[in-house]
Formats: structure tokens, sequence, C-alpha cells
């Protein structure tokens, strides 16, 4: 049995403006536009997770929205020091909460001092524990769609998603790798890669550290197998809204 559909009526009662309901209508639009109007307004589509959060954590600041986000912020991994190498999760995650302007966090030193109150910076469950820690309204999902990731950066919100950065693009591997994704164009998403500049089509890395993964352009073609590998409902990411 299909979960009973919402209607305009409902939804729109309780419309306030707020920054993962506006993320969450412009992905509703798109799905209507994609999918028709009868299977888009089902209560088990990604808009309406997304519409549903519970509001119990603070929102993010709020941003004009614009593609890519202006001013979005750059912190290599490679510089945090000897376990620099595995912390992408959290040099990713640093940078949107430095771009949502979240006191304290200037930097991926400053998120990370929080990291390791709660555990280790690989696990997903650490970070969930660290973000509620700071007040910041934030969910890791595992179904993700290109969909939703482009109406949270059109709703002015960047998003962290985990990647297989090993193997041809054709067939990834690896035990996953974080991006910061803060705009896209027609054809490849904008991101800031911590470690550095991804060989998209083989795997591996044609640079590493410095600036050499400030504001890619990583193509949908390359990224999105990389990224939605289960199916284009597959994606992991740590969202804002």
């Amino acid at each position: 049995m299909n979960p009973s559909p919402i209607t305009l009526d409902q939804l729109f009662r309780f419309y306030r403006g707020l920054p993962h309901q506006r993320a969450a209508i412009t992905e509703l639009e798109e799905d209507i536009r994609t999918n028709g109007y009868t299977a888009a307004m089902r209560r088990d589509r990604p808009w309406f997770a997304a519409w549903s959060q519970d509001g119990k954590q603070s929102e993010p600041a709020p941003r004009k929205a614009s593609n890519p986000l202006p001013g979005f912020p750059w912190f290599p991994q490679l510089d945090n020091g000897p376990e620099g190498w595995r912390q992408c999760q959290t040099s990713s995650i640093a940078m949107c909460l430095a771009y949502l302007q979240v006191p304290g966090i200037r930097d991926d030193l400053d998120y990370l001092k929080v990291v390791q109150r709660f555990g280790d910076t690989t696990s997903q469950a650490t970070h969930q524990q660290a973000l509620a820690s700071l007040g910041v309204r934030a969910r890791f999902i595992t179904s993700c769609s290109a969909i939703q990731l482009r109406a949270e950066i059109r709703g002015g919100l960047p998003a962290a998603i985990g990647i297989l950065h090993h193997g041809p693009a054709s067939a990834p591997t690896g035990g996953g790798h974080w991006i910061a994704v803060h705009g896209f164009t027609s054809d490849a998403w904008i991101v800031n890669d911590p470690y550095g500049e991804l060989d998209l089509a083989g795997g591996g890395w044609v640079r590493r550290g410095g600036d050499a993964g400030r504001n890619q352009r990583y193509s949908f073609r390359n990224l999105n197998p990389r990224w939605l590998v289960e199916g284009p409902e597959s994606g992991w990411a740590w969202l804002f809204s």
C-alpha cells in the first residue's frame, strides 16, 4: 500500500518560510516536473523527509540563495596534523558549519576539538553528537538524490557528501571520502575536496594538499556514480535543512 498523499492545503498550513521548508518546496517542484503531481505528493518522497524536520535543533543562519554559495570557506584536511589524512568528514562538515556561521567554528580544527570529545572522526554517530552539542540542525542520510542536493543549494545551504574515491567511475571502490558541495553548473558539482583534486575518471588523486581541492568542478558524469552507488536516491550526505 502506498503512503497516503498530502495535499497542498495540508502542506502550506504549516509553512513558516524556514530554510528547510524552502529547500523542500524547491525539491517538490522539481519532483513534480520529473515524476508528475500524483507521484510527487506521496509522503515517502525525499522532499517530504526534508519538510518534516521537527525543529528541535537551531536553524542555520539565514542565507540569500545563490549558486554557488558566496564566500564558501576552504579548510584542507592535510594540515590538521598526523591524523589529518583521515579527517575528510570533519573538514567537510566544518566548512559547512563555518559558512552557516555556527558560533565557535572558525576552521576545521575548532570543529575537530568538538568531535574528539565524542569519538572518532570517521563515525557518523560521533558527528551527530558533536553537531547536537553545537545546537546545529543536521541530519545524516543515506538516501540523498541529485534533486535533493540541488534543492539544498538553491535554498542557500551547503552539504557534505560521502563518495567512493578509488577505482574507475564505472566501478568505484574504497572505504569512502567526504567532500563539501556548495554549488552546481549544468553538468558538474562545485565542491571543496579537503584532500586534493580527485581523478574522477580513474580514481586516486591528481594533486594533494594545499589549495588543490578548492572550488573544483566535479562532473555529474564521473562523480554521481561514486556518490549514488546504489541508485539515484542512495547518496550519503550531511544536510543542514
